[in-house]
Protein backbone atom coordinates (compact mmCIF):
# COMPACT_ATOMS: atom_id res chain seq x y z
CA UNK A 1 0.00 0.00 0.00
CA UNK A 2 1.31 3.43 -1.03
CA UNK A 3 0.49 6.90 0.32
CA UNK A 4 -1.46 8.36 -2.08
CA UNK A 5 -0.92 11.70 -1.47
CA UNK A 6 2.53 11.27 -1.46
CA UNK A 7 2.89 9.57 -5.14
CA UNK A 8 3.77 12.55 -7.13
CA UNK A 9 5.88 14.38 -4.34
CA UNK A 10 8.28 11.22 -3.38
CA UNK A 11 11.10 11.27 -5.73
CA UNK A 12 10.71 15.24 -5.68
CA UNK A 13 11.48 14.71 -1.88
CA UNK A 14 14.00 12.30 -2.64
CA UNK A 15 16.00 14.87 -5.03
CA UNK A 16 15.79 17.71 -2.86
CA UNK A 17 18.07 15.41 -0.33
CA UNK A 18 20.50 15.23 -3.29
CA UNK A 19 20.44 18.69 -3.82
CA UNK A 20 21.33 19.31 -0.03
CA UNK A 21 24.80 18.23 -0.07
CA UNK A 22 25.93 19.64 3.27
CA UNK A 23 25.79 16.16 5.02
CA UNK A 24 24.89 12.79 3.09
CA UNK A 25 25.07 11.13 6.28
CA UNK A 26 22.16 13.32 7.74
CA UNK A 27 20.34 13.02 3.75
CA UNK A 28 20.47 9.51 3.77
CA UNK A 29 18.86 9.30 7.15
CA UNK A 30 16.04 11.26 5.91
CA UNK A 31 15.56 9.10 2.92
CA UNK A 32 14.49 6.54 5.03
CA UNK A 33 11.83 8.49 6.77
CA UNK A 34 10.63 9.73 3.45
CA UNK A 35 10.49 6.15 2.17
CA UNK A 36 8.84 4.42 5.25
CA UNK A 37 5.89 7.38 5.45
CA UNK A 38 5.51 6.65 1.65
CA UNK A 39 5.51 2.78 1.60
CA UNK A 40 3.40 3.08 4.71
CA UNK A 41 5.91 0.37 6.04
CA UNK A 42 6.87 -0.03 9.96
CA UNK A 43 10.91 -0.20 8.60
CA UNK A 44 13.37 0.77 6.76
CA UNK A 45 16.85 -0.13 6.19
CA UNK A 46 18.95 1.47 3.35
CA UNK A 47 22.84 -0.28 3.20
CA UNK A 48 24.89 2.38 1.24
CA UNK A 49 28.74 0.57 2.03
CA UNK A 50 29.35 -3.09 2.87
CA UNK A 51 32.59 -2.23 3.46
CA UNK A 52 32.75 -0.32 6.10
CA UNK A 53 28.93 -1.25 7.40
CA UNK A 54 27.24 2.66 6.52
CA UNK A 55 23.68 1.89 6.65
CA UNK A 56 20.65 4.28 7.81
CA UNK A 57 16.81 2.88 8.67
CA UNK A 58 14.11 4.25 10.13
CA UNK A 59 11.36 2.42 12.98
CA UNK A 60 8.11 3.88 12.69
CA UNK A 61 6.15 1.66 15.30
CA UNK A 62 6.36 2.35 18.85
CA UNK A 63 7.10 -0.78 20.00
CA UNK A 64 10.41 -1.20 19.22
CA UNK A 65 12.23 2.83 20.47
CA UNK A 66 15.08 0.85 21.98
CA UNK A 67 15.81 -1.79 18.97
CA UNK A 68 18.79 -0.42 17.90
CA UNK A 69 20.94 -2.27 14.94
CA UNK A 70 24.80 -2.43 15.40
CA UNK A 71 27.35 -3.34 13.56
CA UNK A 72 27.65 -6.95 14.98
CA UNK A 73 23.90 -7.55 13.89
CA UNK A 74 24.31 -5.90 10.44
CA UNK A 75 27.38 -8.31 10.10
CA UNK A 76 25.80 -10.92 10.59
CA UNK A 77 22.60 -9.71 8.52
CA UNK A 78 24.72 -9.26 5.43
CA UNK A 79 26.04 -13.26 5.61
CA UNK A 80 22.92 -14.76 4.69
CA UNK A 81 21.74 -15.94 1.44
CA UNK A 82 18.55 -13.80 0.90
CA UNK A 83 20.66 -10.72 1.55
CA UNK A 84 23.68 -12.07 -0.41
CA UNK A 85 21.04 -12.55 -3.29
CA UNK A 86 19.53 -9.31 -3.27
CA UNK A 87 22.83 -7.48 -3.09
CA UNK A 88 24.06 -9.68 -6.26
CA UNK A 89 20.65 -10.00 -8.49
CA UNK A 90 18.77 -6.96 -10.26
CA UNK A 91 14.90 -7.82 -9.79
CA UNK A 92 13.48 -7.26 -6.52
CA UNK A 93 12.80 -9.80 -3.57
CA UNK A 94 10.35 -9.97 -1.41
CA UNK A 95 8.81 -12.30 1.37
CA UNK A 96 5.07 -12.32 2.37
CA UNK A 97 5.89 -14.24 5.86
CA UNK A 98 8.86 -14.48 7.58
CA UNK A 99 7.67 -17.18 9.43
CA UNK A 100 7.99 -19.43 6.65
CA UNK A 101 10.66 -22.43 7.87
CA UNK A 102 13.21 -21.63 4.72
CA UNK A 103 13.80 -17.73 6.00
CA UNK A 104 14.87 -18.88 9.62
CA UNK A 105 18.40 -17.60 9.59
CA UNK A 106 16.47 -14.30 8.92
CA UNK A 107 13.57 -14.23 11.79
CA UNK A 108 16.20 -13.68 14.60
CA UNK A 109 17.08 -10.18 13.82
CA UNK A 110 14.04 -8.97 12.02
CA UNK A 111 11.59 -10.52 15.06
CA UNK A 112 12.53 -8.17 18.09
CA UNK A 113 11.34 -5.56 16.56
CA UNK A 114 8.03 -8.13 14.78
CA UNK A 115 8.69 -7.81 11.11
CA UNK A 116 6.92 -10.47 9.08
CA UNK A 117 7.54 -9.75 5.44
CA UNK A 118 10.09 -7.79 3.36
CA UNK A 119 10.62 -6.51 -0.38
CA UNK A 120 14.17 -5.68 -1.23
CA UNK A 121 16.21 -3.82 -3.95
CA UNK A 122 19.45 -3.61 -4.60
CA UNK A 123 20.85 -0.10 -5.73
CA UNK A 124 23.50 1.17 -8.12
CA UNK A 125 25.07 3.87 -9.84
CA UNK A 126 27.07 3.48 -13.76
CA UNK A 127 25.96 -0.10 -13.17
CA UNK A 128 27.76 -0.90 -10.47
CA UNK A 129 25.89 -2.02 -6.95
CA UNK A 130 26.30 0.01 -3.82
CA UNK A 131 23.47 -0.55 -1.64
CA UNK A 132 20.09 -2.05 -0.63
CA UNK A 133 17.11 -1.27 0.38
CA UNK A 134 14.98 -2.95 2.32
CA UNK A 135 11.46 -2.89 3.79
CA UNK A 136 9.34 -4.04 6.12
CA UNK A 137 5.98 -4.51 7.81
CA UNK A 138 5.00 -6.12 11.04
CA UNK A 139 1.90 -7.95 9.23
CA UNK A 140 1.88 -11.22 6.61
CA UNK A 141 1.40 -8.63 3.39
CA UNK A 142 1.38 -9.89 -0.26
CA UNK A 143 3.75 -6.94 -2.10
CA UNK A 144 1.61 -5.43 -5.22
CA UNK A 145 2.72 -5.07 -8.13
CA UNK A 146 2.39 -1.07 -7.99
CA UNK A 147 4.99 -1.50 -4.75
CA UNK A 148 7.38 -3.03 -6.34
CA UNK A 149 7.42 -0.58 -9.71
CA UNK A 150 7.97 2.28 -6.99
CA UNK A 151 10.52 0.68 -5.20
CA UNK A 152 12.41 0.30 -8.35
CA UNK A 153 12.42 3.95 -9.35
CA UNK A 154 13.22 4.74 -5.26
CA UNK A 155 16.11 2.68 -5.68
CA UNK A 156 17.42 4.59 -8.91
CA UNK A 157 17.28 7.89 -6.87
CA UNK A 158 19.04 6.37 -3.46
CA UNK A 159 21.55 4.65 -6.13
CA UNK A 160 23.01 8.00 -6.90
CA UNK A 161 22.85 9.48 -3.19
CA UNK A 162 24.53 6.24 -2.02
CA UNK A 163 27.30 7.07 -4.55
CA UNK A 164 27.77 10.73 -3.51
CA UNK A 165 28.17 9.50 0.27
CA UNK A 166 30.86 7.25 -0.95
CA UNK A 167 32.66 10.10 -2.97
CA UNK A 168 32.39 12.39 -0.15
CA UNK A 169 34.43 9.25 2.20
CA UNK A 170 36.63 9.19 -0.25
CA UNK A 171 37.25 13.01 -0.51
CA UNK A 172 36.83 13.42 3.16
CA UNK A 173 40.66 15.55 5.09
CA UNK A 174 40.80 12.25 7.49
CA UNK A 175 41.25 10.20 4.34
CA UNK A 176 43.46 12.43 2.23
CA UNK A 177 45.84 12.63 5.22
CA UNK A 178 45.53 9.10 5.89
CA UNK A 179 46.05 7.94 1.79
CA UNK A 180 49.13 9.64 0.81
CA UNK A 181 48.48 8.31 -2.51
CA UNK A 182 45.81 10.54 -2.88
CA UNK A 183 45.73 14.01 -3.55
CA UNK A 184 44.09 16.88 -5.01
CA UNK A 185 45.81 16.48 -8.29
CA UNK A 186 43.59 13.62 -9.02
CA UNK A 187 40.12 15.34 -8.56
CA UNK A 188 40.08 16.53 -12.04
CA UNK A 189 39.89 12.65 -13.38
CA UNK A 190 37.49 11.64 -10.40
CA UNK A 191 35.45 13.92 -11.50
CA UNK A 192 35.41 13.16 -15.27
CA UNK A 193 34.59 9.55 -14.27
CA UNK A 194 31.81 10.81 -11.95
CA UNK A 195 29.35 12.97 -13.77
CA UNK A 196 26.96 13.73 -10.50
CA UNK A 197 29.86 14.60 -8.66
CA UNK A 198 31.14 16.60 -11.49
CA UNK A 199 28.08 18.66 -11.64
CA UNK A 200 27.87 18.95 -8.10
CA UNK A 201 31.39 20.41 -8.13
CA UNK A 202 30.95 23.06 -11.03
CA UNK A 203 27.76 24.15 -9.04
CA UNK A 204 29.50 24.37 -5.63
CA UNK A 205 32.28 26.23 -7.52
CA UNK A 206 29.77 28.62 -9.32
CA UNK A 207 28.29 29.73 -6.14
CA UNK A 208 31.36 30.59 -4.66
CA UNK A 209 32.39 32.66 -8.16
CA UNK A 210 29.26 34.28 -7.73
CA UNK A 211 29.83 34.82 -3.80
CA UNK A 212 33.52 35.97 -4.45
CA UNK A 213 32.13 38.46 -7.00
CA UNK A 214 29.48 39.86 -4.33
CA UNK A 215 32.54 40.58 -2.12
CA UNK A 216 34.64 42.13 -4.50
CA UNK A 217 31.24 44.54 -5.79
CA UNK A 218 30.98 45.43 -2.06
CA UNK A 219 34.67 46.01 -1.60
CA UNK A 220 35.11 48.78 -4.43
CA UNK A 221 31.74 50.29 -3.21
CA UNK A 222 32.41 50.95 0.00
CA UNK A 223 36.09 52.63 -0.94
CA UNK A 224 33.91 54.42 -3.66
CA UNK A 225 31.50 55.86 -1.03
CA UNK A 226 33.57 56.09 1.61
CA UNK A 227 36.21 58.45 -0.63
CA UNK A 228 33.64 60.52 -1.68
CA UNK A 229 31.85 60.99 0.94
CA UNK A 230 34.86 61.93 3.46
CA UNK A 231 36.65 63.87 1.29
CA UNK A 232 34.31 67.27 1.95
CA UNK A 233 34.51 66.86 5.62
CA UNK A 234 38.42 66.35 5.76
CA UNK A 235 39.02 68.93 3.20
CA UNK A 236 36.58 71.64 5.55
CA UNK A 237 38.53 70.54 8.45
CA UNK A 238 41.63 71.07 7.22
CA UNK A 239 40.92 74.67 5.91
CA UNK A 240 39.06 75.06 9.41
CA UNK A 241 42.57 74.59 11.16
CA UNK A 242 44.53 76.41 8.57
CA UNK A 243 42.69 79.40 9.06
CA UNK A 244 42.15 79.44 12.59
CA UNK A 245 46.09 79.14 13.12
CA UNK A 246 47.39 81.41 10.72
CA UNK A 247 44.77 84.56 10.81
CA UNK A 248 43.37 86.42 13.15
CA UNK A 249 39.22 86.50 12.86
CA UNK A 250 36.57 88.94 14.18
CA UNK A 251 34.49 87.11 16.06
CA UNK A 252 31.92 86.39 13.56
CA UNK A 253 34.01 84.75 11.54
CA UNK A 254 35.46 82.66 14.21
CA UNK A 255 31.70 81.60 15.28
CA UNK A 256 31.00 80.61 11.18
CA UNK A 257 34.20 78.51 10.90
CA UNK A 258 33.42 77.15 13.91
CA UNK A 259 29.89 76.01 12.97
CA UNK A 260 31.79 74.37 10.01
CA UNK A 261 33.46 72.17 11.75
CA UNK A 262 31.04 71.51 13.87
CA UNK A 263 28.98 70.17 10.66
CA UNK A 264 31.86 68.86 8.75
CA UNK A 265 32.31 66.98 12.20
CA UNK A 266 29.14 65.81 12.69
CA UNK A 267 28.91 64.80 9.01
CA UNK A 268 32.15 62.35 9.92
CA UNK A 269 30.80 61.39 12.54
CA UNK A 270 27.24 60.06 11.15
CA UNK A 271 28.67 57.61 8.75
CA UNK A 272 31.04 56.24 11.42
CA UNK A 273 27.94 55.59 13.44
CA UNK A 274 26.74 53.79 10.27
CA UNK A 275 29.36 52.05 10.54
CA UNK A 276 28.63 50.65 13.71
CA UNK A 277 25.33 50.03 13.30
CA UNK A 278 25.72 47.82 10.67
CA UNK A 279 28.80 45.79 12.41
CA UNK A 280 26.60 45.94 15.23
CA UNK A 281 24.26 44.11 13.16
CA UNK A 282 25.85 41.47 11.24
CA UNK A 283 28.50 40.29 14.24
CA UNK A 284 26.07 39.93 17.28
CA UNK A 285 23.40 38.59 17.97
CA UNK A 286 20.20 40.78 18.88
CA UNK A 287 17.24 40.68 20.14
CA UNK A 288 13.44 42.22 20.05
CA UNK A 289 12.44 43.74 23.10
CA UNK A 290 8.65 43.09 22.87
CA UNK A 291 5.91 45.48 23.88
CA UNK A 292 1.94 46.20 23.05
CA UNK A 293 1.65 49.98 21.62
CA UNK A 294 -0.26 52.44 19.77
CA UNK A 295 1.18 52.51 16.07
CA UNK A 296 -0.94 55.63 15.48
CA UNK A 297 0.36 57.44 18.34
CA UNK A 298 4.08 56.24 18.06
CA UNK A 299 3.98 57.13 13.78
CA UNK A 300 2.36 60.66 14.64
CA UNK A 301 5.26 61.06 17.12
CA UNK A 302 7.62 60.27 14.64
CA UNK A 303 6.35 62.21 11.69
CA UNK A 304 6.13 65.41 13.48
CA UNK A 305 9.69 66.49 13.65
CA UNK A 306 10.13 65.10 10.57
CA UNK A 307 7.55 67.54 8.52
CA UNK A 308 8.46 70.36 10.77
CA UNK A 309 11.96 69.63 9.91
CA UNK A 310 11.20 69.74 6.08
CA UNK A 311 9.08 72.68 5.92
CA UNK A 312 11.93 74.75 7.11
CA UNK A 313 14.05 73.27 4.36
CA UNK A 314 13.18 76.48 1.70
CA UNK A 315 15.28 74.49 -1.08
CA UNK A 316 13.44 71.19 -1.24
CA UNK A 317 10.00 71.93 0.90
CA UNK A 318 8.44 68.62 1.29
CA UNK A 319 5.29 68.17 2.73
CA UNK A 320 4.10 64.60 4.80
CA UNK A 321 1.11 63.56 4.30
CA UNK A 322 -0.32 60.32 6.77
CA UNK A 323 -3.20 57.98 5.83
CA UNK A 324 -4.19 55.55 8.72
CA UNK A 325 -6.68 52.82 7.51
CA UNK A 326 -6.51 51.37 10.80
CA UNK A 327 -8.32 51.28 14.12
CA UNK A 328 -7.57 54.57 16.89
CA UNK A 329 -6.58 52.44 19.51
CA UNK A 330 -4.89 49.52 17.51
CA UNK A 331 -2.29 48.08 19.71
CA UNK A 332 1.30 46.41 18.01
CA UNK A 333 3.13 43.99 19.68
CA UNK A 334 6.76 44.59 18.46
CA UNK A 335 10.15 46.35 19.33
CA UNK A 336 9.26 50.01 19.42
CA UNK A 337 13.32 51.03 19.21
CA UNK A 338 13.88 49.06 16.37
CA UNK A 339 10.19 49.83 14.48
CA UNK A 340 11.27 53.57 15.40
CA UNK A 341 14.53 53.00 13.46
CA UNK A 342 12.79 51.42 10.15
CA UNK A 343 9.97 54.11 10.13
CA UNK A 344 12.88 57.15 10.55
CA UNK A 345 15.62 55.74 8.36
CA UNK A 346 12.66 55.03 5.32
CA UNK A 347 11.28 59.17 5.77
CA UNK A 348 15.18 60.13 5.75
CA UNK A 349 15.80 58.13 2.18
CA UNK A 350 12.26 59.12 1.00
CA UNK A 351 13.50 63.19 1.71
CA UNK A 352 16.48 62.92 0.04
CA UNK A 353 15.39 61.23 -2.68
CA UNK A 354 12.16 63.84 -3.76
CA UNK A 355 12.04 66.28 -5.90
CA UNK A 356 11.55 70.05 -4.49
CA UNK A 357 7.79 70.54 -3.84
CA UNK A 358 6.36 67.41 -3.69
CA UNK A 359 5.11 64.77 -0.77
CA UNK A 360 5.76 62.20 1.15
CA UNK A 361 2.98 60.06 1.77
CA UNK A 362 2.90 57.13 5.09
CA UNK A 363 -0.27 55.72 4.63
CA UNK A 364 -0.92 52.58 7.19
CA UNK A 365 -3.79 49.60 6.51
CA UNK A 366 -4.45 45.95 8.12
CA UNK A 367 -4.95 43.37 5.54
CA UNK A 368 -8.35 42.45 7.41
CA UNK A 369 -10.12 43.31 10.26
CA UNK A 370 -9.54 39.99 12.45
CA UNK A 371 -7.16 39.62 14.75
CA UNK A 372 -3.53 39.80 14.18
CA UNK A 373 -3.74 40.34 10.81
CA UNK A 374 -0.75 41.68 9.36
CA UNK A 375 0.22 45.96 9.26
CA UNK A 376 1.23 46.79 5.69
CA UNK A 377 3.13 50.37 6.32
CA UNK A 378 3.77 52.37 2.62
CA UNK A 379 6.17 54.66 1.83
CA UNK A 380 5.98 56.75 -1.43
CA UNK A 381 7.84 59.91 -2.83
CA UNK A 382 8.29 61.03 -6.42
CA UNK A 383 12.33 61.01 -7.89
CA UNK A 384 13.83 61.62 -10.23
CA UNK A 385 16.45 59.13 -9.28
CA UNK A 386 14.23 55.88 -9.76
CA UNK A 387 16.24 52.79 -11.98
CA UNK A 388 13.52 49.91 -11.84
CA UNK A 389 16.79 47.84 -12.94
CA UNK A 390 18.77 48.02 -10.00
CA UNK A 391 16.05 48.33 -7.75
CA UNK A 392 16.76 45.37 -5.83
CA UNK A 393 20.00 46.38 -5.01
CA UNK A 394 18.82 49.27 -3.21
CA UNK A 395 19.02 47.09 0.30
CA UNK A 396 22.71 46.02 -0.37
CA UNK A 397 25.05 47.42 1.86
CA UNK A 398 27.49 50.28 -0.22
CA UNK A 399 24.74 50.14 -2.86
CA UNK A 400 24.42 54.09 -4.64
CA UNK A 401 23.69 54.72 -8.07
CA UNK A 402 25.71 56.83 -9.50
CA UNK A 403 24.21 59.81 -10.27
CA UNK A 404 23.38 59.89 -6.85
CA UNK A 405 27.12 60.00 -5.98
CA UNK A 406 27.81 63.00 -8.77
CA UNK A 407 24.63 64.67 -7.84
CA UNK A 408 26.45 64.66 -3.79
CA UNK A 409 23.47 63.65 -1.74
CA UNK A 410 25.35 62.62 1.50
CA UNK A 411 24.90 58.79 2.46
CA UNK A 412 27.08 55.69 2.41
CA UNK A 413 24.39 53.04 1.59
CA UNK A 414 24.18 51.50 4.43
CA UNK A 415 20.51 52.85 5.68
CA UNK A 416 18.74 50.64 3.78
CA UNK A 417 20.38 47.72 4.50
CA UNK A 418 20.27 48.16 8.07
CA UNK A 419 15.73 48.45 7.29
CA UNK A 420 16.14 45.34 6.06
CA UNK A 421 17.91 43.49 8.99
CA UNK A 422 15.94 45.00 11.09
CA UNK A 423 12.62 43.94 9.32
CA UNK A 424 13.65 40.53 9.31
CA UNK A 425 14.38 40.40 12.85
CA UNK A 426 11.04 41.99 13.39
CA UNK A 427 9.61 38.48 11.22
CA UNK A 428 8.28 41.18 8.74
CA UNK A 429 9.06 41.76 5.07
CA UNK A 430 9.89 44.67 3.01
CA UNK A 431 9.86 45.27 -0.84
CA UNK A 432 10.47 48.38 -3.20
CA UNK A 433 9.04 49.29 -6.41
CA UNK A 434 9.62 51.81 -9.00
CA UNK A 435 6.22 53.13 -10.67
CA UNK A 436 5.83 56.01 -13.50
CA UNK A 437 4.25 59.24 -13.58
CA UNK A 438 3.19 61.63 -15.63
CA UNK A 439 6.63 63.27 -15.59
CA UNK A 440 9.14 61.22 -18.05
CA UNK A 441 11.89 62.55 -15.83
CA UNK A 442 10.23 61.44 -12.83
CA UNK A 443 9.01 57.84 -11.19
CA UNK A 444 7.41 56.74 -7.73
CA UNK A 445 9.27 55.05 -5.15
CA UNK A 446 7.09 52.75 -2.91
CA UNK A 447 8.49 51.08 -0.31
CA UNK A 448 6.12 48.64 1.46
CA UNK A 449 6.62 47.35 4.55
CA UNK A 450 4.20 44.12 6.19
CA UNK A 451 4.76 43.49 10.09
CA UNK A 452 2.85 40.86 11.92
CA UNK A 453 0.55 42.63 14.72
CA UNK A 454 1.94 40.20 17.48
CA UNK A 455 5.43 39.02 17.06
CA UNK A 456 6.46 35.84 18.30
CA UNK A 457 8.65 35.62 20.94
CA UNK A 458 10.98 32.95 19.68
Amino acid sequence: MLHSNQNNNVEKSLLKEILNPSNYDTNLQNITQIIADFFLVDFCLIISDFNHLRYFYNLRNSHANNFKISPSKLSNLIQIPWIIELRSESRLKSIRDLNHKKYQKLLPFFEEIGIKTLLGKNTNFKGQTNGIIILGKQDPHQWSQKEKTKLNEVAKIVGILCHLSQVNMILDEKNLSKDSSFSLSNIPKLLEENPILKLWWQSTRKQLEKQLEWNRKVIYNMITIMSDQTRNPLAIIKMGITILQTRELSSEDFNKRITMLEEAWSNLNEINEKILQLKHLKSQNLYSNLVDTNLKELIEKITKSYSKQWQEDSKKSIKLTTNFNINQEELINTDIQHLTYIIEELLTNASKFSVPNSTVTLSVTQENDTNNSEIIITFSNISEYGCQDNINEFFEPFYREQIVIDTAIPGIGVGLNIVKDLVGLLQGKISVDCLPTENPKHCKIVFRLVLPQSLSSS
